[in-house]
Protein backbone atom coordinates (compact mmCIF):
# COMPACT_ATOMS: atom_id res chain seq x y z
CA UNK A 1 0.00 0.00 0.00
CA UNK A 2 1.95 2.96 -1.30
CA UNK A 3 -0.18 5.82 -0.05
CA UNK A 4 0.87 5.37 3.58
CA UNK A 5 4.61 5.56 4.24
CA UNK A 6 5.42 7.42 7.44
CA UNK A 7 3.99 9.83 9.98
CA UNK A 8 5.71 12.72 8.20
CA UNK A 9 3.89 12.20 4.90
CA UNK A 10 0.29 12.51 5.97
CA UNK A 11 -1.35 14.67 8.62
CA UNK A 12 -4.98 14.52 9.73
CA UNK A 13 -6.47 17.45 11.62
CA UNK A 14 -9.37 16.80 14.05
CA UNK A 15 -11.14 19.94 15.13
CA UNK A 16 -14.15 19.37 17.39
CA UNK A 17 -17.07 21.66 16.66
CA UNK A 18 -18.33 24.18 19.20
CA UNK A 19 -21.42 22.02 19.67
CA UNK A 20 -19.28 18.98 20.46
CA UNK A 21 -17.29 20.93 23.03
CA UNK A 22 -20.39 22.27 24.74
CA UNK A 23 -21.95 18.81 24.83
CA UNK A 24 -18.76 17.45 26.41
CA UNK A 25 -18.83 20.15 29.07
CA UNK A 26 -22.55 19.72 29.76
CA UNK A 27 -22.09 16.00 30.36
CA UNK A 28 -18.92 16.35 32.43
CA UNK A 29 -20.31 19.04 34.71
CA UNK A 30 -24.01 18.10 34.79
CA UNK A 31 -24.04 17.58 38.57
CA UNK A 32 -22.33 20.92 39.22
CA UNK A 33 -24.51 23.09 37.00
CA UNK A 34 -26.96 24.95 39.26
CA UNK A 35 -27.24 28.13 37.27
CA UNK A 36 -26.47 29.63 33.90
CA UNK A 37 -23.46 31.41 35.42
CA UNK A 38 -21.98 28.17 36.73
CA UNK A 39 -22.59 26.54 33.34
CA UNK A 40 -20.67 29.27 31.55
CA UNK A 41 -17.77 29.17 34.00
CA UNK A 42 -17.49 25.40 33.80
CA UNK A 43 -17.84 25.44 30.04
CA UNK A 44 -14.96 27.87 29.65
CA UNK A 45 -12.70 25.96 31.99
CA UNK A 46 -13.76 22.55 30.71
CA UNK A 47 -13.08 23.36 27.08
CA UNK A 48 -9.71 24.86 27.92
CA UNK A 49 -8.49 21.83 29.85
CA UNK A 50 -9.95 19.43 27.28
CA UNK A 51 -8.11 21.19 24.46
CA UNK A 52 -4.90 21.20 26.48
CA UNK A 53 -5.30 17.47 27.09
CA UNK A 54 -5.86 16.82 23.38
CA UNK A 55 -2.80 18.90 22.48
CA UNK A 56 -0.64 17.03 24.99
CA UNK A 57 -1.91 13.64 23.78
CA UNK A 58 -1.13 14.50 20.18
CA UNK A 59 2.38 15.65 21.07
CA UNK A 60 3.03 12.42 22.97
CA UNK A 61 1.63 10.29 20.15
CA UNK A 62 3.71 12.11 17.53
CA UNK A 63 6.85 11.60 19.60
CA UNK A 64 6.16 7.88 20.02
CA UNK A 65 5.43 7.56 16.31
CA UNK A 66 8.70 9.26 15.39
CA UNK A 67 10.58 6.59 17.35
CA UNK A 68 8.89 3.85 15.36
CA UNK A 69 9.60 5.42 11.95
CA UNK A 70 13.17 3.98 11.64
CA UNK A 71 11.85 0.44 12.05
CA UNK A 72 9.34 1.01 9.26
CA UNK A 73 11.97 2.59 7.04
CA UNK A 74 14.19 -0.49 7.44
CA UNK A 75 11.36 -2.98 6.93
CA UNK A 76 11.42 -4.21 10.53
CA UNK A 77 7.66 -4.52 10.62
CA UNK A 78 7.28 -6.96 13.51
CA UNK A 79 9.37 -4.68 15.72
CA UNK A 80 7.33 -1.70 14.55
CA UNK A 81 4.15 -3.53 15.50
CA UNK A 82 5.23 -4.72 18.95
CA UNK A 83 7.89 -2.17 19.88
CA UNK A 84 11.36 -2.68 21.24
CA UNK A 85 12.50 -2.26 24.83
CA UNK A 86 11.15 1.04 26.11
CA UNK A 87 9.87 2.03 22.67
CA UNK A 88 6.14 1.23 22.35
CA UNK A 89 5.00 -0.29 19.07
CA UNK A 90 2.26 0.77 16.70
CA UNK A 91 -0.21 -1.54 18.40
CA UNK A 92 0.17 0.27 21.72
CA UNK A 93 0.31 3.77 20.21
CA UNK A 94 -2.86 3.10 18.24
CA UNK A 95 -4.69 1.86 21.34
CA UNK A 96 -3.54 4.61 23.71
CA UNK A 97 -3.85 7.64 21.43
CA UNK A 98 -6.94 6.84 19.39
CA UNK A 99 -8.67 9.99 18.16
CA UNK A 100 -5.50 12.04 17.78
CA UNK A 101 -4.01 12.63 14.31
CA UNK A 102 -0.86 10.67 15.14
CA UNK A 103 -2.88 7.97 16.88
CA UNK A 104 -4.99 7.53 13.74
CA UNK A 105 -1.87 7.45 11.63
CA UNK A 106 -0.43 4.77 13.92
CA UNK A 107 -3.56 2.71 13.28
CA UNK A 108 -3.13 2.92 9.51
CA UNK A 109 0.59 2.18 9.78
CA UNK A 110 -0.21 -0.80 12.01
CA UNK A 111 -2.55 -2.22 9.37
CA UNK A 112 0.03 -1.56 6.69
CA UNK A 113 2.71 -3.31 8.77
CA UNK A 114 0.48 -6.37 9.14
CA UNK A 115 -0.04 -6.32 5.38
CA UNK A 116 3.72 -6.12 4.81
CA UNK A 117 4.31 -9.31 6.80
CA UNK A 118 1.43 -10.98 4.92
CA UNK A 119 -0.83 -11.12 7.96
CA UNK A 120 -3.74 -10.17 5.74
CA UNK A 121 -6.48 -11.03 8.22
CA UNK A 122 -5.10 -8.68 10.89
CA UNK A 123 -4.56 -5.95 8.30
CA UNK A 124 -8.08 -6.38 6.95
CA UNK A 125 -9.63 -6.23 10.41
CA UNK A 126 -8.06 -2.82 11.03
CA UNK A 127 -8.57 -1.40 7.55
CA UNK A 128 -12.29 -2.22 7.62
CA UNK A 129 -12.95 -0.97 11.15
CA UNK A 130 -10.94 2.25 11.37
CA UNK A 131 -13.03 5.45 11.32
CA UNK A 132 -11.42 8.55 9.81
CA UNK A 133 -12.86 11.97 9.03
CA UNK A 134 -10.23 12.88 6.45
CA UNK A 135 -11.62 11.51 3.17
CA UNK A 136 -8.30 10.72 1.52
CA UNK A 137 -7.11 8.84 4.61
CA UNK A 138 -10.42 6.98 4.78
CA UNK A 139 -9.96 6.13 1.10
CA UNK A 140 -6.44 4.91 1.81
CA UNK A 141 -7.86 2.54 4.44
CA UNK A 142 -10.39 1.19 1.91
CA UNK A 143 -7.59 0.73 -0.60
CA UNK A 144 -5.57 -1.05 2.07
CA UNK A 145 -8.50 -3.41 2.56
CA UNK A 146 -8.47 -3.99 -1.19
CA UNK A 147 -4.78 -4.85 -1.03
CA UNK A 148 -5.44 -7.32 1.79
CA UNK A 149 -8.24 -8.95 -0.20
CA UNK A 150 -5.86 -9.31 -3.14
CA UNK A 151 -3.36 -10.96 -0.78
CA UNK A 152 -6.11 -13.44 0.12
CA UNK A 153 -6.95 -13.94 -3.59
CA UNK A 154 -10.42 -12.50 -3.03
CA UNK A 155 -10.37 -10.31 -6.11
CA UNK A 156 -14.11 -9.62 -6.26
CA UNK A 157 -14.07 -8.15 -2.76
CA UNK A 158 -10.87 -6.30 -3.60
CA UNK A 159 -12.50 -4.66 -6.62
CA UNK A 160 -15.46 -3.52 -4.53
CA UNK A 161 -13.18 -2.05 -1.87
CA UNK A 162 -11.07 -0.20 -4.44
CA UNK A 163 -14.18 1.26 -6.01
CA UNK A 164 -15.37 2.51 -2.63
CA UNK A 165 -11.92 4.01 -2.10
CA UNK A 166 -12.22 5.87 -5.41
CA UNK A 167 -15.62 7.27 -4.42
CA UNK A 168 -14.32 8.39 -1.02
CA UNK A 169 -11.07 10.00 -2.17
CA UNK A 170 -10.98 13.71 -2.97
CA UNK A 171 -7.65 13.62 -4.81
CA UNK A 172 -8.26 12.95 -8.52
CA UNK A 173 -4.96 11.10 -8.96
CA UNK A 174 -5.94 8.70 -6.19
CA UNK A 175 -9.45 8.31 -7.61
CA UNK A 176 -8.01 7.15 -10.93
CA UNK A 177 -5.45 4.91 -9.24
CA UNK A 178 -8.05 3.13 -7.10
CA UNK A 179 -10.33 2.58 -10.09
CA UNK A 180 -7.40 1.09 -11.98
CA UNK A 181 -6.77 -1.32 -9.09
CA UNK A 182 -10.45 -2.28 -9.19
CA UNK A 183 -10.31 -2.90 -12.93
CA UNK A 184 -7.11 -4.95 -12.54
CA UNK A 185 -8.85 -7.05 -9.88
CA UNK A 186 -11.78 -7.78 -12.18
CA UNK A 187 -9.36 -8.65 -14.95
CA UNK A 188 -7.60 -11.10 -12.58
CA UNK A 189 -10.82 -13.13 -12.25
CA UNK A 190 -11.62 -12.79 -15.96
CA UNK A 191 -14.56 -10.41 -15.47
CA UNK A 192 -13.36 -8.54 -18.51
CA UNK A 193 -16.56 -6.61 -19.19
CA UNK A 194 -16.47 -5.01 -15.74
CA UNK A 195 -12.76 -4.33 -16.12
CA UNK A 196 -13.35 -2.73 -19.51
CA UNK A 197 -16.09 -0.46 -18.12
CA UNK A 198 -13.79 0.81 -15.38
CA UNK A 199 -10.83 1.33 -17.71
CA UNK A 200 -13.13 3.26 -20.05
CA UNK A 201 -14.36 5.39 -17.15
CA UNK A 202 -10.79 6.25 -16.15
CA UNK A 203 -9.95 7.34 -19.71
CA UNK A 204 -13.11 9.46 -19.90
CA UNK A 205 -13.02 11.02 -16.42
CA UNK A 206 -9.26 11.58 -16.03
CA UNK A 207 -7.97 12.48 -19.52
CA UNK A 208 -4.27 13.21 -19.80
CA UNK A 209 -3.42 11.48 -16.53
CA UNK A 210 -0.99 8.62 -16.08
CA UNK A 211 -3.91 6.51 -14.91
CA UNK A 212 -5.78 7.20 -18.15
CA UNK A 213 -2.74 6.20 -20.24
CA UNK A 214 -2.35 2.93 -18.35
CA UNK A 215 -6.09 2.26 -18.55
CA UNK A 216 -6.04 2.79 -22.31
CA UNK A 217 -3.16 0.34 -22.62
CA UNK A 218 -5.09 -2.23 -20.59
CA UNK A 219 -8.16 -1.71 -22.79
CA UNK A 220 -6.11 -2.51 -25.89
CA UNK A 221 -4.80 -5.69 -24.27
CA UNK A 222 -8.24 -7.07 -23.39
CA UNK A 223 -10.19 -5.73 -26.37
CA UNK A 224 -9.73 -8.93 -28.37
CA UNK A 225 -10.96 -11.07 -25.48
CA UNK A 226 -14.25 -9.24 -24.96
CA UNK A 227 -17.34 -10.98 -26.26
Amino acid sequence: MKEIQSSATVQQQIKPSAEDNLLYVAIKYKTAIISVLVLLICAGGGIFFWMQHQKTSEQEAALQLSRIAPFLDHGEYKTAINGSGTIPGLKKISAEYTGTPSGNMATLLLANAYYSIKDYDSALKIFTSVSLENKDLAAAALSGAGDAYVGKNQFGLAAESYQEASKKAENSVLKAQYLAHAADSYQAINQLQKASELYTKIVADYPGSTGAALAQRSLWKISGKLK
